[in-house]
């Protein structure tokens, strides 16, 4: 699940120093008077890659159990188990950041209410939406990514959701040249620990 490759090289300070500003603002609204410094940071050039990073070496470490559906056009199945590789399950949300060689021109950015939402101004960029949702701890709470790969041999749109602590899902859509289309979707929930 390695689909996502950024090109783009180009710097635009003026907005960037624009996105800080704002971020400030946001969090502000959010609440504790720390939060706007801290918060400044992750959000200006929230990296999805190091969050998960950061979840990945978590995860492995707290080894939980995971309620795990998967299902292909309409056929699901579903097990208890735990997850072998955090980094593996978790490889198609650590594919989709946006912070590297970020261009804010590329992005609408919105802050209200601690939610940071990037929307692409062009049909052509992989990754259409990135939405992050913090709690009033200044925690990511939930990260949601549209994510969109256009060629001439096929055309494929994911959901990606990642609630911390809760589940989260893939839903694929991949519509390839001369076959049929199909969807396929995989679900995680945490089941949590009995002491």
């Amino acid at each position: 699940m390695y689909w996502y490759q950024n090109n783009n090289l180009l710097k635009n300070s003026s907005r960037a120093l624009s996105l800080l500003m704002g971020s400030a603002l946001l969090f502000w609204s959010c609440g504790s008077p720390s939060a706007t410094k801290k918060t400044q940071k992750s959000t200006a050039i929230f990296s999805v890659d190091s969050f998960f990073n950061a979840e990945v070496n978590r995860l492995q470490q707290l080894n939980p159990a995971v309620l795990k559906s998967v299902s292909k056009d309409g056929e699901k199945e579903q097990r208890e188990l735990k997850i072998g590789s955090w980094k593996n399950e978790l490889s198609a949300f650590q594919a989709a950041d946006i912070s590297k060689n970020f261009d804010p021109s590329l992005y609408e950015i919105k802050a209200v209410d601690c939610v940071t939402e990037f929307t692409a101004k062009k049909k052509e960029l992989q990754i259409q939406k990135l939405r992050i949702e913090f709690d009033k701890n200044e925690k990511v709470k939930h990260i949601h990514i549209d994510k969109k790969i256009t060629n001439t041999l096929y055309d494929s749109q994911e959901k990606l959701d990642y609630y911390s602590d809760s589940l989260y899902r893939i839903v694929k859509l991949q519509d390839v040249q001369g076959l049929d289309a199909n969807q396929y979707e995989i679900e995680g929930k945490f089941i949590p620990s009995k002491k």
